[in-house]
């Protein structure tokens, strides 16, 4: 069998181009999977949630709360009994309105704080991110 030395450093050629591709086309892929994943991924943001839980109970809710039931009524527009009912219905009618963990084990929003929220953007006619 004989072989064509024309043909063989063309074949030489050939594979040499096809590596450099290929490194290429690898590098551009790494390169873009590091870029798209710096993209999409936003740095958590911690909001004390157990903490604001805490001022919010002492505000409103506790026997002695900072702010009295006018001051209540004017913030809520109803009765606290009246909020705490609403707060309790929906917390036994929807799996939403209860406090769960999430996957990477973060407590999350409470049922009053995620009752505060609805019912004031219901009282006052507000957006979700007013």
């Amino acid at each position: 069998m004989s072989f064509d030395s024309s043909s063989s450093s063309s074949d030489g050629v050939l594979d040499d181009i096809i590596i450099a591709i290929t490194q290429q086309t690898i590098n551009y892929l790494r390169e873009e999977a590091q870029s798209s994943t710096s993209r999409t991924r936003q740095p958590a943001i911690e909001r004390d949630r157990l903490g604001a839980h805490e001022r919010l109970m002492q505000d409103f809710f506790y026997e002695n709360p900072l702010y009295d039931d006018v001051q209540f009524k004017g913030r809520f527009r109803m009765s606290r009994r009246l909020f705490i009912k609403i707060s309790n219905d929906l917390a036994g009618e929807f799996s939403f309105f209860t406090q769960i963990e999430s996957a990477s084990h973060k407590v999350g929003f409470s049922v009053i704080q995620k009752c505060t929220t609805t019912i004031r953007q219901l009282a006052y006619g507000t957006s979700s991110n007013a």
